[in-house]
This record gives structure tokens, C-alpha cells and sequence, in this order.
């Protein structure tokens, strides 16, 4: 008795192959969110590595974190060379942002997403780094880089410390945000201009309309981009002034 042997057809087949593109059509997107979340929780877990290292040195410091000094430290910012015995080899690892590891030198034009360079003394080697101290909270005896010593935190004690960001994303070594007025300008372009006195230097869309802050009390979050307006960046920042009206690249982000 023969059997006829059963198979596709090409109509079959057709449809099979279309249920799967499909279908591959509506997971792709959610894969790629699920792949950016994880960055932005490994940058997240590396803020909170950092907020230890700050806090141990100004556990052994009386409370003061490090001192701002008019003759640069090779780099630049005094942090990293001020926490390097609190930090060590594991500074490669919490250095990183995972959307943040190209260098000017190695070509990554967008400022949002560079990372600045130094030079490791000690290992004798250049370093890349995503991450920016609030200048503010350095400890200031006088006037430096245009910082006023009376607007500075200089401790980890303050009763506001929930709501002072101490460390977070940017792509130089530091920022000092002067007011909540200053503009939003892009800082995808490659104009560094006077971002050093504004919220430019911080103000890096690297996970989504947010980056990561570790605040002044040890907790880190993510903070939407329009929500660094309203943080209390130095003892003076009036939280009463109006906001700046908004690029159109930031627009369409979370308040």
C-alpha cells in the first residue's frame, strides 16, 4: 500500500518564514531596551562603587573631601588622584560607562558620549573615565576656577546631602553648574565653549533622556535630563529661578 509522504509547501513554507520575521520584528526592539538597561545598571553599579571610595576618604579626612588646588594634578581633576590609594586596580572596571568608552583620541566626536583622558602616574598608562565630580563639592578655601569658596559643600554632612549630586555621568573630569537659568544647549556637538560653568558637562543623554547621580548622602539614581535643573548644586543655587527653555533635542524628555 503506498503512502503519500507528507511536506511543506512552498505556500507553507512562505507563511512559516513570515511568522517568524514577524515575530523577530516585535522582539528585536524590546531586546535592544533590555541591552540598554543592563548598561545603564552597570553604570549605575559603578556610581555606587565610586560613592564608597568617596566616602572612605572622608571617613579618614574628618568628613572633608579633597581640596581643588590652583596648579592642576596631571589630568586635571584632583578626585582621581586624591581617591587612587581608596580605588586602585579596580578603577579600570568603575571607570567605564558602558555607552561612554571612546575617547576624543580615539575619534568619538559627540561629547555625550566621551570619555575624557588621563595619565595614571602610578601605573604609568593613559586612562579613560565617564564620570564628573560636582565641583561644588570640593573643599575650597579660596577662589578656584572661578569656584567662590563660601558656595562650596567641602563635607559629606550637609543636611541637604539627599539632593546635592557629589558624582555623576559627564565627559570631563568635573563641571560647576552656576544657576538654574543656564541655558540647555547640545552637547552632541563639538563646541566645548564655556561648558565647564554650566550643566553641559553633565548634561549627556547617554541612557535614554537620564544618567546616573550618585548624591552627596551615598545613594545613587537616575535623574532625567531636566531634572539636574533642580538639584541643589552649590549653597547658593536658587531653585526659585526659572528654568531655561528647553532645545528641541531635550523636548520630547521626561520633566
Amino acid at each position: 500500500m503506498n503512502r503519500s509522504k507528507k511536506a511543506f509547501t512552498l505556500i507553507e513554507l512562505l507563511v512559516v518564514i513570515s511568522i517568524i520575521a514577524l515575530l523577530l520584528a516585535i522582539l528585536m526592539p524590546a531586546l535592544g531596551k533590555v541591552k540598554e538597561k543592563g548598561r545603564e545598571v552597570m553604570c549605575r553599579s559603578n556610581l555606587k562603587q565610586w560613592s564608597y571610595v568617596f566616602h572612605l576618604y572622608a571617613n579618614d579626612n574628618y568628613g572633608k573631601l579633597m581640596p581643588a588646588l590652583t596648579s592642576a594634578s596631571p589630568g586635571g581633576g584632583t578626585w582621581i588622584f586624591s581617591l587612587r590609594p581608596y580605588y586602585g586596580d579596580l578603577g579600570k572596571k568603575m571607570c567605564i560607562c558602558p555607552n561612554a568608552t571612546k575617547s576624543e583620541n580615539d575619534g568619538e566626536t559627540r561629547l555625550g558620549r566621551r570619555a575624557w583622558e588621563y595619565f595614571d602616574t602610578e601605573d604609568n598608562e593613559i586612562r579613560k573615565n565617564s564620570y564628573a565630580i560636582n565641583n561644588w563639592c570640593y573643599n575650597i578655601q579660596t577662589n578656584v576656577w572661578e569656584i567662590e569658596a563660601d558656595k562650596t559643600w567641602g563635607k559629606l554632612d550637609s543636611p541637604l546631602a539627599a539632593r546635592i549630586p557629589l558624582f555623576l555621568e559627564g565627559w570631563r573630569w568635573g563641571g560647576t553648574p552656576k544657576r538654574r537659568s543656564d541655558p540647555a544647549q547640545d552637547p552632541e556637538d563639538n563646541t566645548r565653549g564655556t561648558y565647564q560653568y554650566s550643566q553641559q558637562r553633565f548634561n549627556v543623554n547617554r541612557h535614554q533622556g537620564g544618567i546616573g547621580v550618585c548624591f552627596m548622602d551615598g545613594h545613587v539614581d537616575r535623574v532625567n535630563l531636566k531634572g539636574l535643573w533642580d538639584l541643589k548644586w552649590h549653597k547658593q543655587y536658587d531653585l526659585s529661578e526659572t528654568l531655561p527653555t528647553w532645545p528641541d533635542w531635550m523636548k520630547g524628555f521626561k520633566d
